[in-house]
């Protein structure tokens, strides 16, 4: 008679989860360091020693089913196994350690190229599924994967948690291309409803504070902030630039691939006036903050910031362009266009109409060097 029962060590060990069987009298033992090797280990041992008996208690509906299966196959009992045999090695899943192949996949997205930023993201995500899930990818669920969504309601912001799910749903795509698992379990995990707060942008007074203090008392920091009130660039992209992408006689900003977010080239004409009036001012008088670090831009940023006494918010330079021009040309793929925005115009349109006045635009974007 063999009998299989799991078998835990109460001291402290590195694998104290273990299954034990006897066959033919003699004990055999194997250890685990995780329960759910434990777990795997368990259920294929009590398979192999009860090997035979699971025919001898079919229930009717089973038995059914076996004599369906019969009847398709003319009543050839081989044929059924050979049926059978076919099917699990057609959909026999390749094993991979989650740990093995979130590395991988990192390394596919370097390869092609993906930027330091990309990389980044998508790392601290696969690292929150990587301690969530079971260690062998085979063994991740839908049901795994919807907990897992849920439980960060818990720590983080619904944008936050959809692009946690945009990187987990990516990543699942490639297993499945890999055989690695059957399907993407995050294919049917709900993304949550953002609902966009308020534009936070800067006053008139604000930014007459800015561009002033920067050109009295930091110079090198007036051509990124100029880019960012009157261009709406972000930080990132604006640090990327350099003085030969400035067409100063065709009044045209050129981004390359290689500097833009969405690796897309663009060409970009048709700001206001008062932008090439600061930039031909930076050009003449500090020509070098075409060229800073990144680390240095900050930090003058910041000191521009704290000598004006006024607060930046998030993204407030870029917020301040599309809210003033806006309010002063009411069209929206205009602004779009300069952004690069290829979303939903409309959005855009909804989002930062009647924040000020097209008098208040009007004295924006007059605010030039003195």
């Amino acid at each position: 008679m063999s009998t299989v029962v799991k078998y835990d060590r109460h001291d402290k060990c590195k694998k104290p989860y273990g299954v034990k069987w006897t066959i033919d009298g003699k004990r055999r033992f194997k250890f685990f360091a995780k329960k759910l090797d434990q777990d795997t280990f368990y259920r294929g041992k009590l398979a192999e020693l009860n090997k035979g008996m699971t025919a001898l208690s079919l229930n009717n509906h089973e038995a059914t089913i076996m004599l369906r299966c019969l009847e398709l196959l003319n009543g050839n009992a081989d044929d059924v196994l050979l049926a059978c045999k076919q099917y699990i090695e057609n959909n026999q899943l390749t094993s991979c350690p989650a740990v093995k192949a979130i590395k991988e996949y990192t390394q596919e997205k370097t390869k092609i190229g993906r930027n330091k930023d990309y990389q980044n993201t998508i790392k601290v995500v696969l690292e929150r599924l990587e301690k969530y899930f079971p260690e062998n990818l085979a063994d991740w669920t839908s049901d795994t994967a919807r907990s897992w969504s849920l439980s960060l309601t818990e720590e983080f912001s619904p944008r936050t948690i959809k692009n946690n799910i945009k990187v987990a749903r990516a990543f699942c795509n490639w297993a499945v291309s890999r055989n690695f698992i059957k399907n993407n379990i995050f294919a049917d995990v709900p993304l949550p409803d953002i609902i966009l707060p308020e534009p936070e942008y800067l006053s008139l007074a604000a930014i007459n504070k800015i561009m002033e203090t920067a050109q009295n008392k930091y110079p090198d920091a007036v051509a990124y902030f100029a880019l960012g009130a009157f261009a709406g660039l972000r930080s990132s992209a604006a640090v990327r630039l350099e003085l030969s992408a400035f067409d100063f006689d065709n009044k045209g900003i050129l981004i390359q691939a290689t500097q833009a977010k969405n690796k897309r080239r663009a060409y970009l004409d048709g700001f206001e006036n008062n932008l090439w009036l600061w930039l031909e001012w930076a050009r003449n008088h500090a020509p070098d903050g075409f060229a800073l670090p990144k680390r240095r831009w900050y930090h003058l940023r910041d000191s521009v910031v704290e000598k004006a006494e006024v607060t930046i918010p998030h993204n407030g330079l870029r917020h301040s362009f599309c809210t003033y021009h806006v309010a002063l040309h009411g069209n929206a793929g205009r602004t779009a266009t300069l952004l690069t925005h290829r979303g939903n115009v409309s959005i855009l349109y909804d989002y930062y109409k009647g924040n000020v006045s097209r008098a208040e635009a009007e004295k924006y974007f007059s605010i030039v060097p003195k």
